[in-house]
Parts: C-alpha cells; sequence; structure tokens
C-alpha cells in the first residue's frame, strides 16, 4: 500500500537535492541561483506527486474492497465519485483499474495546500487521527525530525509545557505550520509562474534556505505517509470489510 508514491518520492525527492548539489558547485550567479530554484521546485513537485498518487491509491483500494464485499456501505464521499468513463472501460482487472480511474479523477488538480491534503486524507483517518489537526498535533511537534521553523516551537518547549500550555502551542503551531508550508508552496507558484518575481525584483535564493525547503517537504510527506498506512486498514476495518479483504487490499 503507497508503495507506488513513497517510491516515486524518493527518486523525486533525490533528484532536487542533487540539483541542489550540483548548484554548489556552480560559479555564484544566475545561473547557480536557477538551479537552486530549480531544486525547490522539484522538491515541492515531489511533494505533489506523492499526494496524488497516495489518493489514487486509497481511493482504489476502498473501490476494490467494495467491489470484493458489496453488501458493505461505504460513505457517499466513495459513493458519489465521479470516475472517468474511459478509465472504467480501459482493458485492466481488479485494483490497477480503479487505481487508473481514481488517478484521472485527480490528474488535472494539484495538492499544494495543506488544506487541500486534509480534505482528502482526513477521510481515510479515524476522528483521534486527523492528518494536521490542532488537536493532534502534539506529535508532530515532538517527533525526532521536526525542526522548530515548522511550529515555532521546539520538541524540548512543548514537552515541558502544562497542559494547558499545550494546547495553546498547537493552536500557534498549526497557524506556524500553515503560514510556512504556504510559503513554500507559494515560491514553486512564483517561480514557475513569473520566474520567481512575484513583484519586480527577482527573489533571493541560497543553498542553506534550499535544503531547508527539501527537509520541510520530506518531513510532511513521511509524517503523513506513516499516518496513512496506519489508519487506512482500521479505516476499512470501521467500515466493517472483513479481516481477508483488508488483507488483500491493503497488501
Amino acid at each position: 500500500m503507497l508503495a507506488t508514491a513513497i517510491t516515486h518520492f524518493n527518486a523525486d525527492i533525490d533528484r532536487a537535492r542533487s540539483l541542489r548539489t550540483h548548484a554548489i558547485a556552480l560559479p555564484a550567479g544566475v545561473l547557480q541561483s536557477d538551479v537552486l530554484r530549480a531544486a525547490w521546485m522539484m522538491a515541492v513537485g515531489a511533494c505533489d506527486a506523492y499526494f496524488s498518487d497516495a489518493y489514487a491509491d486509497l481511493v482504489s483500494r476502498a473501490i476494490r474492497a467494495k467491489e470484493l464485499q458489496p453488501a458493505i456501505a461505504i460513505p457517499d464521499r466513495l459513493n458519489n465519485l465521479k470516475l472517468p468513463v474511459t478509465a472504467l472501460l480501459r482493458p485492466a482487472n481488479g485494483g490497477w483499474r480503479w487505481r487508473m480511474a481514481a488517478r484521472e479523477l485527480i490528474e488535472s488538480e494539484n495538492v499544494l495546500a495543506l488544506k487541500k491534503i486534509r480534505d482528502l486524507f482526513n477521510q481515510f483517518c479515524r476522528p483521534t487521527h486527523k492528518l494536521i489537526n490542532k488537536s493532534t498535533l502534539g506529535p508532530w511537534i515532538t517527533h525526532p525530525t521536526a525542526k522548530k521553523r515548522l511550529f515555532g516551537v521546539s520538541s524540548a518547549q512543548y514537552t515541558a509545557a502544562t497542559p494547558n500550555q499545550q494546547s495553546k502551542l498547537r493552536e500557534d503551531g498549526m497557524d506556524h505550520f500553515e503560514a510556512h508550508y504556504d510559503g513554500i508552496f507559494q515560491r514553486r507558484h512564483d517561480c514557475i509562474h513569473n520566474c520567481d518575481r512575484p513583484k519586480q525584483a527577482l527573489q533571493a535564493i541560497g543553498a542553506p534556505e534550499v535544503l531547508k525547503r527539501i527537509e520541510d517537504v520530506e518531513y510532511l510527506v513521511r509524517m503523513c505517509h506513516s499516518i496513512l498506512l496506519a489508519e487506512f486498514p482500521e479505516y476499512l476495518k470501521g467500515l466493517g470489510f472483513s479481516g481477508s479483504t483488508r488483507a488483500q487490499v491493503c497488501q
């Protein structure tokens, strides 16, 4: 489950790191800056591709579970999906057909907003384990790979706080986290749509900053990936699918 999505992400984030490494070896100037911008865009593109692939994967597995156990009721959100007819008629069997249909469903969109990620994936999570939610943000803040720049608070500061203080830190941390990633995604938009001139002047960029943004993208994807791996089987179990169906569609 999610193997293709994370395999492609790993390859793409490595490409972003390679671009950054190549840029460092170049003479200072516009070319070096542009290769750094390409690294930033590659990292954000890897994020977009991961969530698109992951959504198609999970939707197809949910539909496949329904196909195996037709009597199980599934949520309206899945029942009402408008899958492309061409994808449904494609000569393919079982899960692959549903995966291609779901992939075409999201192909024209991008998943470069935390609100969009929540909207697509929280349907597959238990209420107490939802993605990017201030009530569940504590483990994100205290994760060994988390950086203070992501939340405006360090793991040590959060752990030392009282429960009431932690509640406020999660609330503030959620705002900080969203603003941080909005900036990362917006910079990719600036690079693609106006060559990194959102106003008139070319925005500055440096190798240390790009490394941090690559790390930040990696953190977001890996945290979401681990949660989705744990939550999707629970989602199917909650709907009433049998252990054998869950084993078959989640392998």
